[in-house]
């Protein structure tokens, strides 16, 4: 791990500190050593000289002084400190066991993280009055390796001094050091260093155990208790931070400075010493694991180039699962991560440089996003994806019908009570004669009595669908609508069938579209003619997998109408606060809130407002809802609850302790590598599978890893008899996939629950809630909020539930309570404007909020929008690749087209009209079963003979379309490949 640190304090104590200090064996035999570029130009090598160090820490290099004069004098900040640590196995093993070679490889570790570190070195100066960075890739710094922590525990790690200076040449003059870009690359640097060591500590003989998605390893072998023996200091830092609530490497660094404690003065022999008698207990352990790394012997261990491919895919797939741009050195570290001990940076990087040079992956030039990135990436695979928005849309203009006459939506309006914003927007898209447009609007505007509207003036001629990302969203807007809804996952997964240009699909919280669910209904609506509505609001909380689809479209020209007076908040303060958090102006409308409480810690906010809610009448309890950011606050949350309602009597004291399944929140990329699955997760399958004996919807526990015949890595289940099946996944398709965590809940009656998956069988959406009205074992009977249905539930059966009090602000979206409870710690990494903003517009009549300091919440919310990325906009082709740039460039194929697209759908109507009628006959024909069979057979045969006759006419009218043509082009509704100042981007979604 790396922990950088500004430091503090003037130059002399600085070095003391550091080259004299108070420690057991400061000036010993502990080693320090200079380091860097400038090093050799400053005439420094060797061991630090303590003198030297002091002058340089006060900015004193030859004749020049560093820093600014103030009145005062020169004020020079001295350096950074970049603490790099060794895993507690490898402590154990260097320090304890006594392997020298183990130290050895710790330092060539740490000099290789410390040189990627290096490139990074900045100088920042004025130039016609703008701030610019400029690379150096120079630095000068002190490395000293220390091998205890302040509680006397093996601790390999090495503080690396970096001074504040650097230049661009030798000769130059010195400047200040800006380590912005160091700072973002310090979990690049941790992975480099764990990589680098765990492959030499392998060729030492030793096996490693790692976790590819933290990146962290420890040697197997090594007893995990002694493990946790050695690790007082960071059982101290845990503790404070989970007493205190402390998320995030930051705040753990306050918990690691308000517990750290005098250094105490004693020999290294001393401590060996102390060690070895700690390590008596495992001496067989440590003994069988030396034995064992002497065994397999020191090896030299080559590397397979296809491992280095996958990790480098794997490196940029999934850092692209969640982000369209990302800085490269995230990509490095998730290519390390994935693969500890097999792959080391030198092999990994050169692959990056390739894709960039084959121009497979791109640098980004512009800003995008709420995250810096000084050295974005994006990927061709992605621009092409969202090139192939851009061209959706202009295959969609003049593509439809209009729905209705203007008068016949003006009068609808005016029967439905529409505002004027409400009754422009539905004469435009119901007059209108794009296929897909879009609704853009704040939270509370009114945009499912829009759509309820659009159904009952159209309703004679079209059928119009509620969808939406996630099942309650759906479900709430076609309750609102009273139309037949539907989850966006289901119309996917269906490819559109049974869909006909008749039917209308509104679209719902489209500000949660990733990019691959947007083009991908586009595609729907392009091959069967159904409109398209987006509706939605790019303020609130985004997608979860990658791109900000909504914003896109809206910038790439997709025609969308604007609603702008909000209709849920039914008070002037809620109303103010929403405006105001709409135009980002988070100090005054956290101040309009009904009331922001701080406290100390997470945890005292929690218990004060599950204190407050509790104390509400059982009435305005009902209609007051608690908002929080992550799962983990929100079990924290439902804990103190359960526990207040036990002692009121309103949940039943005789409770059950059930087994839930929870998301293990793995991705698409992880599922389809075993690596990333773990003992004791349950894994279901949507599709059958016969040559293994896997059947759909079954639980399948994990057992471990390993390898089959073939030496493939292979997912051991075990079915509920107890069969064991190896399974790989990567030959399956990860969409089919779900893996969950097992933990346990208490279950009384009088709880409130809440389902956390959509389940069929028992028609339950996510999200939905209900309150158990009896338990008969690990049977409740539920009374749900929707409808008040009540129902019966084994709850061991249907096991993706949780307690349902407190709720996320993802999950409430689309949603509307009277009043709204919102816990927002300051160092949560969710809390961003968007989510902050949803929370608060969930509400009609006042909300509440608890965070620990109102000033710094208000600085978190303005520094961190919550935005996505988008490819097209870090690379600054937004207005070049918009649709009215393209639609002009490529308007004649455009149109052939839509053409070639309407005489599709017109054919495929033919063919379902044919069916229909022939299957009335065959309803009515009173001959035999035979007969019946007789008469599908000539059916078939006359379709294939029609495409056929079809095919072979096209041919011979238009030669250049005969199969095997070299020069045979694309079919018309393709978009046609694009120059390279187009990222060789492709419409039509070729990237599924």
């Amino acid at each position: 791990m790396i922990h950088p640190r500004r430091l503090k304090g003037t130059a002399a104590n600085i070095a003391r500190y550091y080259t004299i200090g108070d420690y057991y064996t400061k000036g010993g035999n502990e080693p320090s050593e200079w380091g860097g570029k400038l090093a050799p130009s400053l005439g420094l090598s060797g061991p630090v000289d303590p003198k030297q160090f002091e002058e340089l820490l006060g900015g004193k290099v030859g004749d020049q002084q560093l820093g600014r004069r103030r009145k005062e004098g020169i004020q020079h900040h001295p350096g950074w400190d970049f603490t790099i640590s060794a895993p507690k196995s490898i402590s154990i093993l260097a320090l304890v066991t006594g392997d020298e070679r183990i130290l050895a490889a710790h330092e060539r570790a740490v000099g290789v993280a410390l040189a990627y570190a290096e490139e990074h070195a900045e100088l920042r100066r004025r130039v016609e009055g703008e701030i610019v960075h400029e690379t150096t890739g120079r630095l000068l710094f002190a490395r000293f390796t220390e091998h205890a922590s302040r509680e006397g525990d093996p601790h390999l790690h090495t503080h690396v001094v970096v001074l504040n200076m650097t230049n661009h040449l030798n000769g130059d003059r010195m400047a200040s050091l800006e380590t912005r870009s160091m700072y973002a690359e310090q979990l690049v640097m941790g992975q480099i260093y764990r990589n680098e060591i765990a492959r030499d500590v392998r060729e030492m003989g030793h096996e490693v155990t790692f976790d590819p998605r933290k990146g962290l390893f420890e040697v197997e072998g090594i007893p995990g208790q002694l493990i946790r023996d050695y690790s007082q200091r960071a059982e101290q830092i845990n503790a404070h931070a989970a007493e205190h609530g402390y998320e995030g490497q930051a705040m753990r660094r306050v918990s690691f400075f308000e517990t750290r404690k005098a250094k105490e003065k004693v020999g290294l022999d001393e401590l060996q010493e102390r060690w070895s008698k700690r390590a008596e207990p495992y001496r067989e352990d440590l003994d069988r694991l030396q034995a064992a790394a002497r065994e397999r012997g020191e090896r030299t261990i080559e590397t397979d180039p296809s491992v280095v491919r996958r990790a480098a895919l794997f490196g940029i797939r999934q850092s692209e699962t969640r982000e369209a741009v990302n800085n490269i050195g995230r990509l490095y570290r998730v290519a390390l991560a994935s693969h500890v001990g097999e792959v080391r940076f030198g092999e990994v990087r050169p692959l990056f440089e390739t894709q960039e040079a084959n121009r497979k992956l791109f640098v980004t030039v512009r800003q995008t996003g709420d995250q810096p990135l000084p050295r974005g990436r994006t990927s061709r695979r992605t621009a092409k994806l969202e090139l192939a928005m851009s061209e959706h849309i202009s295959l969609a203009m003049r593509d439809a019908a209009p729905v209705a006459t203007a008068d016949r939506l003006a009068e609808v309006a005016a029967a439905h009570g529409l505002t004027g914003d409400q009754t422009a927007a539905l004469i435009a898209i119901g007059s209108g004669t794009n296929r897909a447009v879009g609704v853009h609007g704040a939270g509370g505007v009114g945009k499912s009595t829009l759509v309820r509207a659009l159904a009952d003036a159209t309703r004679d001629d079209h059928i119009t669908v509620a969808l939406a990302p996630t099942s309650s969203a759906a479900a709430e807007l076609g309750r609102k609508a009273e139309i037949e809804s539907r989850t966006l996952a289901s119309l996917l997964a269906s490819g559109g069938h049974g869909l006909t240009d008749r039917h209308i699909l509104a679209l719902d919280e489209a500000g949660q579209l990733g990019n691959r669910q947007a083009l991908r209904v586009l595609e729907i609506s392009r091959a069967t003619g159904a409109r398209l509505i987006f509706l939605g609001d790019n303020k609130q909380t985004g997608a979860i997998e990658q791109g900000k689809a909504y914003w896109l479209l809206q910038q790439l020209g997709l025609p969308t109408v604007q609603l702008k007076e909000a209709l849920r908040q039914k008070t002037g303060s809620t109303q103010k606060a929403a405006d105001l958090a709409r135009k980002g102006d988070y100090a005054e409308s956290l101040a309009a809130l009904d009331r922001v409480t701080t406290g100390a810690s997470a945890a005292d906010l929690a218990k004060g407002m599950v204190a407050d809610w509790t104390r509400l009448k059982p009435e305005t309890r009902a209609d007051t809802n608690i908002l929080v950011l992550d799962n983990a606050t929100r079990l924290i949350v439902n804990s103190h609850i359960r526990e207040v309602l036990k002692r009121e009597g309103t949940v039943a004291a005789e409770e059950h302790r059930l087994e839930v399944l929870t998301p293990s929140g793995m991705t698409d990329q992880e599922k389809a590598m075993a690596r990333f699955y773990t003992e004791g997760q349950v894994v279901k399958f949507s599709r059958d599978n016969p040559g293994l004996g896997i059947v759909r919807d079954a639980d399948y526990r994990v057992v471990g890893i390993g390898r089959n015949n073939h030496g493939r890595q292979v997912v051991r289940l075990a079915d509920e008899h107890g069969r064991i099946i190896e399974w790989r996944p990567g030959l399956g398709k990860a969409a089919h996939v779900n893996v969950f965590l097992t933990e346990h809940r208490e279950i009384a009656q009088g709880d409130r629950i809440q389902w956390r998956l959509l389940n069929k069988e028992i028609d339950v959406k996510n999200a939905e809630r209900g309150t158990v009205l009896a338990l008969d074992g690990h049977v409740a009977t539920i009374r749900w909020d929707r409808g008040e249905r009540v129902q019966q539930v084994d709850l061991s059966e249907h096991r993706t539930w949780d307690h349902g009090y407190a709720e996320t602000v993802y999950s409430a979206q689309s949603k509307t309570y009277a009043r709204v409870y919102v816990l927002a710690p300051v160092e949560s990494g969710l809390v961003n404007g968007q989510n902050y903003y949803t929370a608060i517009t969930r509400a009609a009549y006042g909300v509440k909020l608890w965070t620990e300091n109102q000033k710094r919440l208000a600085a978190k919310l303005a520094s961190r929008s919550g935005e996505k990325t988008s490819s097209l906009e870090g690379l600054g082709r937004i207005r070049a690749d918009s649709h009215k740039v393209r639609g002009l460039r490529h308007k004649d194929r455009h149109d052939r087209s839509r053409e070639d697209n309407a005489r599709e759908r017109d054919a495929r109507k033919a063919e379902r009209e044919q069916r229909e009628r022939e299957r009335q006959e065959w309803a009515n024909r009173s001959g035999g079963f035979a007969e019946i069979l007789a008469g599908r057979a000539q059916g078939a045969a006359s379709l294939v003979d029609r495409f056929l006759r079809g095919t072979i006419e096209r041919d011979r009218a238009d030669p250049a379309r005969a199969p095997g043509r070299a020069d045979a082009p694309e079919p018309a509704h393709q978009p046609e490949p694009q120059p390279q100042h187009d990222h060789g981007g492709h419409g039509g979604g070729h990237d599924r």
